[in-house]
């Protein structure tokens, strides 16, 4: 619920859900050059290890939207929700064994494609 009265009744053109997904759920991921890497499930810092963890944002197949956005005119216009995708950096090892910091591509949010 919206505690703002004004905002009370607003519904997303898209349904989605949102999620916060480990490393070892990810395994692997597309890199800026498009190569697929290894996400690695624990950064080293000074005092051990660390988890990675990324908050996804992904289309919700069980959501109303799946037959196209919500509060578009079926009859004059083709409609459809889309994940959609961002870089974030992420330490990860290439297929040459190298481990670096790169930005991977992961599920940011749902869009409304007309």
């Amino acid at each position: 619920r919206h505690s703002d009265p004004a905002r009370r009744g607003e519904l997303s053109v898209c349904d989605s859900i949102s999620e916060w997904v480990t490393a070892a759920d990810k395994k692997t991921a597309v890199d800026m050059s498009g190569g697929t890497v290894t996400v690695l499930e624990k950064v080293p810092v000074s005092k051990g290890q660390l988890k990675q963890y990324f908050y996804e944002t992904k289309c919700n197949p069980m959501g109303y939207t799946k037959e196209g956005c919500r509060g578009i005119d079926k009859r004059h216009w083709n409609s459809q929700c889309r994940t959609t995708q961002s870089y974030v950096r992420a330490l990860t090892m290439d297929s040459k064994k190298r481990i670096g910091w790169r930005f991977i591509r992961i599920d940011t949010s749902c869009v409304c494609t007309l």
